[in-house]
C-alpha cells in the first residue's frame, strides 16, 4: 500500500521578463489585447514559491506549461533561477512546456516580443528544441523513460507513484499525442502497473471540456482528438489528468462504455484572473483537491489591490471583446477572437448572431429584454435594472472562476431561459440560425449554472 503522495501544481506563468520592456505605448498596446498582469508576473511567481517553500512538509511541485510569454528567451533566462529557489529549497519540480513556450516565425500563437517605446519588437527567439536543455534540471532528469522527439516523459515521484509528464505542443495544428506517443504513453501505464504502482498524468491542454461552450468556441485549444485520447487514457487505467491552457478553474469527468472514469483537472493561469495553484493530498482511498489564492505580490498594480486589479483587467478585455463585435467586427475577428482562441474563419462565420446580438446588449436592461421580448413576468423586479452586459461579462469572468453560481432558482437563470426560449421560437422560421442558436442552450446550463462537482476542491475516489 503506497504511502500519501502529496503536491503542489501550478500552470500557464506565461513569464514576461521585465528586460523586454514595461513602459510606453508599445507595451500598453501588448497589455490591450490580453488580460494577465504582464508587468507582474515575476512578483506573482516569486509569491507562490514563497508560499510553497514555507511548506516544509509537501516537497514535489508540478508546473504545467505555458512557462513563458511567447517563447521569448529573455522570459526563460529570466525564469530558470526562480525555479531554481524551488529545487535549492528541497523541493521536486515536474515541468513540461507547451505551445507559448517556443516560437514559431508567422504562426498566430506570437512570436516572443519586446516593447520599445512606441513598437512592439521580436525578442530572441526559442526554438523547441532548445526547451529540453533549458528545462532538464526540472524532471526530465529524474526521468524513468522519455519520449525524445515529443519531449513526454514519466517520474517516479515517490516510492508507489508514478507521473505521466505528457508534452501535448505538437505543430500547434494539432496538440495532441500521435500514434507512436500513444504507444509510449500505454507502455509508461503497463510497467507501472507491472510495478504496483499508481499513475496519473499531466499535460497542458483540456483533455475534458472545462466548460460546455469551450468546444464549441476554442476545439482547437482542446486536446487533439480529446474525446478519443480521454476514453483511451481512462480504460488503460489513468483515473487522474492536471490540465491547463484554459485559465479556467474546472474539475470535469467524463466515465467510459467500460465503465472506467477520468477526472480533468483543470486550473488557472498564476498570472491573471483569478490567480490559483491546486494543493493535491493521494491517501490510500482518495485524492483531496484544494485550492490557494494569494492576493498580496510585491510589486505595483496601479496602486490598486491585486485582485482588484486582475479582476479589472479581466474585465477591460471582455469589454473590448463586446464592443468590437458589436462595432467593429472585423476588428474583433482578426485581432480580438484570436486572443482567447476563436479562429477568424469561426468568428466571421457566427458574423450574424453574433453582431446582432453584440449590438442589442449594449442597450439593454433585464426589465428592456423583457418587454422587447414579452416576457416581464419572467423577470424578477429585483434585477430588472440590471445592465445585460454588464451581466454577461460577469458571466463569462464566472466561467474562468469556477464554481457559477446562478442555479436554476435564481432570478437571472428564470430570465434568461425565458428569454432563450422565446427567441429560439422567434427565430425557428430562418433556418440558418438553428444552428448558432444552440449556443443559448449551452450558456444555460453550463455558463450560467454549471453542475457539481465543485471546481475549488473536492474528494474523489482515488
Amino acid at each position: 500500500m503506497a504511502d500519501e503522495l502529496k503536491f503542489y501544481l501550478i500552470t500557464d506563468l506565461h513569464h514576461y521578463a521585465p528586460c523586454l520592456g514595461t513602459e510606453g505605448k508599445g507595451f500598453q498596446k501588448a497589455l490591450s489585447k490580453d488580460q494577465k498582469c504582464l508587468k507582474q508576473t515575476g512578483p506573482i511567481i516569486d509569491a507562490y514559491i514563497d508560499r510553497i517553500l514555507e511548506d516544509e512538509e509537501i516537497k514535489i511541485v508540478l508546473v504545467d506549461g505555458d512557462v513563458s510569454c511567447n517563447g521569448a528567451k529573455e522570459s526563460h533566462i529570466d525564469l530558470i533561477p526562480r525555479l531554481k529557489r524551488l529545487s535549492d529549497g528541497g523541493k521536486d519540480v515536474c515541468l513540461i512546456t507547451a505551445t507559448h513556450d517556443y516560437c514559431v516565425p508567422g504562426n498566430e500563437v506570437g512570436e516572443g516580443f519586446k516593447c520599445v517605446g512606441d513598437e512592439i519588437l521580436p525578442a530572441t527567439q526559442t526554438t523547441r528544441e532548445e526547451l529540453v536543455d533549458l528545462y532538464w534540471d526540472f524532471g526530465m532528469n529524474k526521468a524513468l523513460s522519455i519520449h525524445k522527439e515529443s519531449h513526454c516523459y514519466c517520474v517516479k515521484l515517490k516510492e508507489g507513484y508514478r507521473l505521466l509528464c505528457l508534452n501535448d505542443d505538437g505543430d500547434r495544428e494539432f496538440c495532441g499525442y500521435d500514434e507512436d506517443t500513444l504507444k509510449w504513453i500505454d507502455s509508461q501505464i503497463d510497467e507501472a502497473h507491472a510495478n504496483g504502482d499508481y499513475i496519473f498524468a499531466m499535460t497542458h491542454h483540456p483533455v475534458l471540456p472545462p466548460s460546455p461552450i469551450y468546444p464549441i468556441m476554442s476545439e482547437r485549444d482542446m486536446l487533439g482528438d480529446w474525446e478519443k485520447t480521454a476514453k483511451h487514457l481512462a480504460d488503460k487505467g489513468i483515473r487522474f489528468i492536471f490540465t491547463g491552457h484554459t485559465h479556467m478553474m474546472n474539475i470535469a469527468s467524463l466515465t467510459t462504455e467500460k465503465g472506467n472514469e477520468i477526472i480533468d483537472v483543470n486550473t488557472s493561469s498564476l498570472v491573471g484572473y483569478p490567480s490559483v495553484m491546486r494543493k493535491v493530498v493521494f491517501d490510500d482511498e482518495n485524492v483531496h483537491i484544494s485550492s490557494i489564492q494569494l492576493t498580496e505580490f510585491d510589486a505595483d498594480f496601479d496602486g490598486m489591490d491585486p485582485t482588484d486589479y486582475m479582476k479589472m483587467r479581466f474585465d477591460a478585455f471582455l469589454n473590448k471583446v463586446f464592443d468590437t463585435v458589436a462595432f467593429d467586427y472585423d476588428t474583433f475577428a482578426n485581432d480580438v477572437a484570436p486572443s482567447f482562441s476563436f479562429t477568424p474563419e469561426r468568428a466571421y462565420k457566427l458574423k450574424f448572431p453574433l453582431n446582432f446580438i453584440g449590438k442589442q446588449i449594449h442597450s439593454l436592461t433585464f426589465g428592456k429584454l423583457g418587454k422587447i421580448l414579452c416576457i416581464s413576468k419572467a423577470v424578477s423586479p429585483e434585477i430588472k435594472d440590471r445592465s445585460v452586459k454588464d451581466f454577461a461579462i460577469e458571466i463569462v469572468r464566472n466561467v474562468f472562476y469556477g464554481d457559477e453560481p446562478y442555479t436554476p432558482d435564481t432570478p437571472e437563470y428564470k430570465a434568461c431561459k425565458a428569454a432563450f426560449n422565446k427567441i429560439k421560437k422567434l427565430a425557428k422560421p430562418v433556418k440558418k440560425l438553428n444552428e448558432p442558436l444552440k449556443l443559448l442552450d449551452v450558456v444555460l446550463d453550463g455558463v450560467l449554472y454549471n453542475a457539481p462537482p465543485a471546481d475549488w476542491k473536492g474528494t474523489f475516489r482515488k
